[in-house]
């Protein structure tokens, strides 16, 4: 199901040279060929596709009279554009697997209601701004220009309706000041968990913070080698226990190392000789995802880029929390807390820069960094967002 994003450099191919050639892989590590030759034509050009409309459609789309022209985009763009892309076929193999349709080879046949569904009724509830769904919707648009183009698919009128831009821009502003979750609604929510899987998702955001589509990224064979080091007398006296994230599962494709707590990884374990068991037993599955489905259609597979966020509303719903929580507020909770303990020392003193502090928070989160080594614009939020913990946790 993994689809991840390769950069190439300066690569070569029949006597043509690429400076900058994005390339989208399966989870076998090999290109998809019709996004490769989206990407190819991107890095070859640097244009897309636009329509301009000859007449104004009111005969349906048989008879709609248009004509292609091509527009130049930035280097900034086609990577934007290919991110969005990959996104979208992550997407269609989720859908693939819980719902038996084509998956990520079968882009072109995509009908014009599946990709407006997908922009503005899946990508809407992820993103964090119209700005961000704008970006998808002309990624997608471009795509599927250029399959027209190439006469691979019918022309696609793809478009952000009006009444999503309004509720995301209803929701930004609800969620500009609810990005930390408490203590005590934490706490409510790990109680409305009915299992210790469900708790283990949840602690994942607020104590490791990883993103939902990252669960993914655990797999028992790293964790398992973990799980010996507990009862290795030669590791007692170790609290953080680093796990190596691979970048196919992480939002840029950017690898880095998490971190587990001595007791986290204790509760892991206790869930992978337990309730992952029994579903290994009752399901026969080989799968080496660390947290596995319950539902009976697809009990002992993997869970799905979305699965954390689903369990979170459904716990939140139940704990009486905040509508306009996200899973996403769990990660901002472990990144604000984490500069937080950063910064204060043993007293609740300040003990070394916010600058510091900041560094240390972007290389947790997996954030690339800014020029000369600084943390970048995207991590220095939390210095903001310090100020609502102090006051949410009685701490000023």
């Amino acid at each position: 199901m993994a689809v991840s994003v390769l950069k190439k450099t300066g690569y070569q191919f029949n006597g043509h040279r690429f400076g900058v050639l994005w390339l989208i892989l399966n989870e076998r590590r090999k290109p998809l060929l019709v996004p490769l030759m989206f990407s190819t034509f991107l890095a070859q050009f640097g244009t897309v596709f636009e329509v301009r409309k000859l007449s104004d459609g009111t005969a349906g789309h048989a008879n709609r009279r248009f004509e292609f022209v091509e527009r130049e985009v930035s280097e900034t763009t086609i990577r934007a554009y290919v991110y969005a892309l990959a996104r979208f076929l992550r997407y269609l193999e989720e859908c693939r697997i819980s719902y038996g349709t084509p998956g990520i080879d079968a882009s072109s046949s995509c009908s014009e209601k599946f990709v407006n569904h997908y922009i503005n009724e899946v990508l809407a509830l992820q993103l964090e701004s119209p700005k961000s769904l704008q970006t998808h919707q002309s990624a997608l648009t471009a795509y599927f220009h250029f399959l027209h183009y190439m006469e691979f698919a019918p022309l696609l009128e793809l478009r952000v309706y009006r009444r999503t831009r309004q509720a995301m821009a209803d929701l930004s502003k609800k969620q500009n000041h609810i990005q930390y979750v408490s203590r005590h609604a934490r706490l409510q929510l790990i109680n409305a968990c009915g299992t210790l899987a469900e708790k283990l998702v949840m602690r994942m955001g607020f104590e490791v913070g990883l993103r939902t589509s990252e669960l993914r990224g655990l797999r028992t064979p790293a964790l398992c080698n973990l799980f010996k080091q507990l009862d290795d007398p030669a590791f007692d006296y170790r609290e953080q226990f680093k796990y190596w994230l691979e970048g196919r599962y992480t939002k840029g494709g950017k690898s880095g190392w998490i971190y587990f707590s001595r007791e986290l990884l204790i509760d892991m374990k206790r869930y992978f000789n337990t309730e992952r068991q029994w579903l290994i037993d009752q399901s026969g599955s080989l799968d080496d995802s660390f947290i596995l489905r319950t539902d009976p259609r697809f009990l002992g597979t993997g869970i799905t880029e979305s699965h954390a966020s689903r369990k979170f509303r459904q716990r939140a719903d139940e704990a009486g929390l905040n509508p306009n929580l996200r899973f996403h507020d769990l990660r901002h909770t472990f990144a604000t807390e984490l500069f937080h303990e950063e910064l204060a020392g043993e007293e609740g003193r300040e003990t070394r820069s916010e600058s510091a502090a900041l560094i240390v928070v972007a290389q947790r989160l997996r954030h690339s960094m800014a020029s000369r080594g600084h943390a970048p614009p995207v991590t220095t939020r939390y210095i903001r967002m310090r100020l609502q913990l102090l006051q949410m946790e009685g701490l000023q």
